[in-house]
């Protein structure tokens, strides 16, 4: 027997007798991913207290080895610190086997970055694994393409400026997350050097190119640069708001991504050594030409016109840092932030929902400290969402009727 179902087995009569409030434990099971929504409902169905704590106790037991932290997290949370305890050892157990590919320090050393490159994404094998509960739901963005959508991606590494503008380690980053993304069923496409301008022709391009929106299920954009407060330089060090960007794909420039997913991470420094103003004269500047050019395929014709959506709906960017603050880059392992990404993606998008991948990747970040010169400052990332639904990557299966990738 697995050591997370003992944990089940030995304290299921302590449990049973003693847990007072079973509805806030599934409540907050629900809220943890590790409960659906049928689960939480059929416990607080239930009229008698002793049946719902056998439920809960039943059902997490078909739940995969997360169940035994959850359910001690909402002993804790639920001020049943008592039952709490009986879980304990069973929860640090659980806890340091889900960190085991953790590196020890952050940025990882050397070492363990070219360990880290040698494994691929690690894949649901099992149709029936917990994660696959979700993989229909409603309240779940589809992910289900043989291709999920695209990639697009920019690096200004300034190659050209001097030796202290450099980016270098960037190509690392470039190289590890297309890998990650190919291996997380995405098309990657790549630019590297290019001007304010170029940027967003770039991206507007691609994105008029794409025919058949029906394919597309998620877009994922990634910027790399050098940054100040809500810009981002073109490598001609000409400053774009990244609003300007990021709105290439918004439901009014782009209808055919109405509903569906767009992940955005930027990673850039986003200090405010500069006057907002004098930021604005040289920035690119966007007219209704530039950022409003029309599709090219087929007339998008909404489910239900009568609907008013908001553009912005259904976008999450993650920053590499908090406004105002830098962010820090390895020439070896690459920037702390995206390299955080792809440790934690590969190893945990198996099994875990976006937002705590990304609660992952803040612990790695924050292991770090900067260089001496700016004060060993610790830094996370930061996290704007208006996603409406979970996401989740589900790695290695496809098909409405879900099945594996060979």
């Amino acid at each position: 027997m697995a050591d997370w179902k003992k944990a089940f087995r030995a304290n299921r009569t302590q449990i049973v007798k003693n847990l007072a409030n079973p509805d806030d434990v599934a409540g907050y099971l629900f809220s943890d991913s590790i409960f659906t929504e049928e689960m939480r409902d059929a416990v607080q169905q239930e009229p008698e207290t002793e049946n719902k704590n056998r439920l809960i106790l039943d059902t997490l037991d078909r739940r995969g080895p997360r169940s035994v932290k959850c359910l001690y997290n909402a002993f804790q949370e639920t001020l049943n610190d008592d039952l709490a305890d009986l879980l304990a050892d069973y929860a640090k157990l659980i806890d340091s086997k889900e960190n085991l590919n953790d590196p020890k320090a952050w940025p990882p050393s050397t070492d363990e970055q070219a360990e880290m490159e040698k494994h691929g994404v690690f894949t649901i094998k099992d149709t029936k694994s917990p994660l696959m509960h979700d993989y229909k739901k409603d309240d779940v963005y589809k992910l289900h393409g043989k291709t999920r959508g695209k990639v697009f991606m920019i690096s200004n590494t300034f190659s050209k400026a001097a030796k202290h503008l450099k980016r270098e380690g960037s190509s690392v980053d470039v190289k590890n997350l297309t890998e990650l993304f190919h291996q997380l069923h995405f098309e990657v496409v790549t630019k590297t050097d290019l001007t304010a301008q170029e940027m967003v022709m770039f991206l507007k391009k691609e994105r008029n190119d794409i025919k058949n929106w029906n394919e597309i299920e998620c877009v994922v954009l990634i910027l790399m640069s050098h940054g100040k407060g809500e810009y981002i330089y073109g490598d001609d060090n000409i400053p774009v708001n990244l609003a300007d960007i990021i709105g290439v794909f918004d439901s009014v420039h782009c209808p055919g991504l109405d509903e569906k997913p767009r992940l955005v991470f930027v990673q850039a420094c986003r200090g405010d050594e500069e006057p907002e103003e004098k930021l604005k004269d040289v920035c690119l500047k966007m007219d209704e030409q530039t950022i409003g050019d029309q599709l090219d395929s087929a007339p998008y014709q909404p489910e239900n016109p009568t609907q008013v959506k908001h553009p912005s709906a259904d976008f999450l960017v993650v920053y590499a840092t908090p406004a105002g603050t830098l962010s820090y880059r390895n020439i070896h392992t690459g920037s702390w932030f995206l390299c955080a990404v792809v440790w934690t993606f590969k190893y945990h998008a198996k099994h875990e929902e976006l937002q705590h991948l990304l609660i992952r990747v803040n612990r790695l970040v924050a292991k770090g400290k900067g260089p001496d010169e700016f004060g060993q400052k610790l830094t996370v990332s930061e996290v704007k969402s208006n996603l409406r639904k979970k996401f989740y990557f589900f790695p290695g299966v496809h098909g409405d009727s879900p099945q594996l990738f060979k």
